[in-house]
């Protein structure tokens, strides 16, 4: 059986940390409420995956510590029916352990963007689960990598968290997969990329973390969803897998990974398959005479040209998760293996947990022992600096 590294594992803190929130800010976030008729969480979700509003979802029955604590941490990570998840790492560990996946990276639920929170109550947020995790997983770092939560609506908060977590041992920084209103290539986020470049922190962008605008795929996805379309789920995820190579286009072509060489950014459950045609399609184009005659390029005038062609850079700093993704696993002549990370997105539904042994054995048929080893656990281990 293969030693397993993770790079997409969910996690969560109990309800009852965010008590030791100031007042003013503890009800911009779900919390447990007992009642007569049944125990509930209720409040504005907080995962960006959720998305703002007011929620209220009924929980137990049982006491605490029983059937009501079981059904809270399923609550908050969405686990699927064979997992048994927990608020406590050594019994997640334990879990993932069942499958030999030794290593993890640790996704805890990010920010939404939600406009009317005061940012302090966002600061507040994130300093208290980084601390959590800090505590927490202490005695698991060199096995687990757990995530910065950011305040990502602004920039100079977000540097300082970032600075502030990563000198308790954590890593990486998790932020959106996309922003609309201050997009990544702007130059207001050129702090947060020189902080992470100098840290030598990577970043994980988690699939569905962004912030949502009319032309996204989460956006497109719920459109449909209204609307009651078969497919709309699946459709949707497309979208936002396909968004996430443009995200890195951008990194690309504004400079940001020539200009910080150390700066490694993943794309979380993506997929993957597609990073070899972005690579395809950008160097093609990128010396040719649709870039010297095309009007569209005029957009491009004041960018500075980049030295090598734009694989390069992917190759060299852009990664992409995937749970099962052969196309990937075949086109890795063209893209190399460095680009290429396995995830089992434990506990959800749609992860390969706890199947994720054979999964790898039939989606690596006749791919080389060293390559495998690469993919499933060496390039983790080297970019999230877990030992196992």
């Amino acid at each position: 059986m293969r030693t397993l590294i993770t790079t997409d594992c969910h996690v969560a803190a109990p309800y009852e940390v965010l008590d030791e929130l100031p007042a003013q800010y503890r009800d911009w976030f779900e919390r447990v409420v007992h009642r007569d008729v049944g125990d509930y969480v209720e409040g504005p979700p907080s995962g960006g995956m959720t998305g703002a509003g007011h929620s209220e979802t009924q929980i137990g029955p049982g006491a605490p510590g029983g059937p009501l604590r079981s059904s809270l941490v399923n609550h908050a990570v969405g686990a699927s029916a064979e997992a048994r998840p927990s608020f406590e790492p050594a019994e997640v560990l334990a879990d993932l352990a069942r499958e030999n996946v030794l290593g993890a990276v640790l996704i805890t639920p990010q920010l939404d963007f939600n406009p009317d929170r005061p940012l302090d109550a966002d600061v507040a947020y994130c300093r208290l689960m980084n601390d959590w995790n800090a505590e927490q997983w202490a005695p698991y770092l060199d096995r687990v990598a757990p995530g910065i939560v950011l305040p990502a609506r602004d920039v100079a908060a977000t540097v300082k968290e970032l600075e502030r977590a990563a000198a308790k041992g954590l890593r990486p920084a998790l932020m959106p997969d996309a922003l609309s209103d201050v997009p990544y290539y702007s130059s207001e986020w050129e702090p947060f990329w020189e902080a992470a470049n100098a840290l030598q922190i990577p970043i994980t962008m988690h699939i569905g973390s962004g912030q949502v605008s009319s032309s996204s795929g989460s956006a497109g996805m719920t459109a449909a969803a209204l609307d009651n379309l078969k497919g709309a789920a699946l459709v949707g995820w497309y979208q936002q897998c396909l968004a996430m190579g443009g995200t890195l286009g951008w990194l690309t072509f504004s400079g940001v990974f020539e200009r910080h060489p150390d700066l490694h950014v993943i794309m979380t459950e993506g997929y993957a398959g597609w990073i070899a045609f972005a690579m395809q399609f950008w160097d093609h184009h990128f010396d040719s005479r649709f870039m010297e005659q095309h009007p569209l390029n005029t957009m491009f005038a004041e960018q500075p040209p980049l030295e090598m062609l734009p694989s390069y850079y992917l190759k060299r700093q852009a990664h992409a998760t995937f749970m099962w993704d052969p196309v990937a696993v075949a086109l890795r002549e063209f893209t190399g293996t460095d680009c290429l990370l396995w995830g089992n997105d434990y506990p959800h539904p749609e992860g390969s947990f706890p199947w994720s042994q054979e999964w790898i054995d039939k989606q690596f048929a006749g791919v080389s022992d060293e390559d495998v080893e690469a993919m499933t656990r060496g390039n983790a281990a080297r970019l999230f600096k877990i030992n196992v």
